[in-house]
């Protein structure tokens, strides 16, 4: 059985809300975004001043001025999580990272943040963008609980950001950076135990998501919105289908790619607000860190017995899903 010991977060601190955006002059308003995508805020690594004069033309140009790497952000969220275990660096027999805006191809992310945090176990890169946090508990769930190390250190970190055309209204609205890291034992347990999860790819797809290494990030946007919303609801019924879940004290986490998206989820499965939890409204679509950091600043409001759900989709097209019970 698997156990999450602890859990980190990394942002940039630099914000750009909706009325930013609608100072750049590109087709789009503060009431239109919130209306059609729901977030306020989101954040960069990127000055606001080079969006300003540059819309971002160059990415090559964004990773120089950029206050923050997709490295930086796994290693202070990595250190989180690893404080919150009670463990340190040495103590970690595997590292896994997903990062789909890496400034090298090699050496791997999880390599270059090992090598930050002094970690000389194995260290590789398990990807597939957005549902990376189901991903990387299913792929460990796979393994025998005696070939696991005895702990695994995981992370999700991008920053986006520097991959956004901000010319274009949507795609400039949407996106914000972040790193969510978390510590997994077979070995020791936690505040939150594993039962159950998924994870699937239908690669015939591949094409409706894409991260250019030089370029831009494009979707087919409508298209994934519709099978996002889709996809999540019947991961999300699925597991009700096969235990209790009790909405008035179980929690719901999403993929954090826009909150009017959440929302809808939320009302076909009468999820009440107060137990759906997430953080894109102020931070952003965070790619793969989205669903794990939001249970992250959650770590304090855990209640013994309460179950946790988690539907994450994305690039792949891929999905899946994690069901946690809270222990202590």
């Amino acid at each position: 059985m698997l156990h999450i010991l602890g859990m980190g977060t990394c942002h940039p601190t630099t914000s750009i809300d909706n009325h930013f955006l609608e100072a750049l002059d590109i087709g789009t308003n503060a009431q239109w975004i919130e209306e059609k995508i729901g977030i306020l805020e989101r954040v960069t690594t990127l000055p606001v001043d080079y969006i300003k004069t540059t819309r971002n033309q160059d990415p090559r140009v964004a990773r120089e001025v950029a206050s923050m790497t997709a490295t930086d952000l796994g290693v202070q969220a990595a250190q989180e999580a690893l404080a919150k275990a009670g463990i340190r660096p040495q103590d970690v027999g595997m590292l896994i990272v997903n990062c789909c805006s890496p400034r090298q191809t090699a050496p791997s992310e999880a390599q270059r943040i090992a090598e930050r945090l002094g970690i000389s176990a194995s260290a590789f890169d398990v990807y597939t963008a957005c549902p990376a946090f189901a991903l990387h508990i299913d792929f460990l769930r796979n393994y025998d609980d005696m070939a696991l190390p005895e702990f695994v250190l995981c992370i999700s970190t991008a920053v986006m950001t520097q991959h956004v055309n901000y010319n274009d209204r949507s795609d400039g609205a949407i996106w914000g950076d972040g790193a969510a890291a978390w510590v997994v034992s077979s070995k020791h347990q936690g505040r939150l135990e594993i039962l159950d999860s998924t994870f699937t790819a239908d690669p015939t797809r591949c094409e409706a998501v894409v991260v250019e290494s030089y370029g831009f990030f494009h979707q087919d946007g409508r298209a994934v919105r519709d099978f996002s919303v889709r996809q999540t609801v019947r991961l999300v019924k699925a597991l009700e289908e096969k235990y209790p879940l009790d909405w008035n004290r179980d929690i719901f986490i999403g993929h954090q790619a826009n909150r009017t998206m959440l929302e809808q989820i939320t009302n076909n499965r009468e999820i009440p607000p107060s137990n759906h939890w997430h953080n894109v409204t102020y931070l952003g679509n965070q790619a793969g860190a989205g669903a794990p950091a939001s249970l992250s600043a959650h770590w304090d409001k855990l209640t013994v017995g309460q179950h946790i759900v988690v539907a994450v989709v994305g690039a792949g097209l891929s999905w899946g899903s994690i069901l946690m019970r809270v222990r202590s």
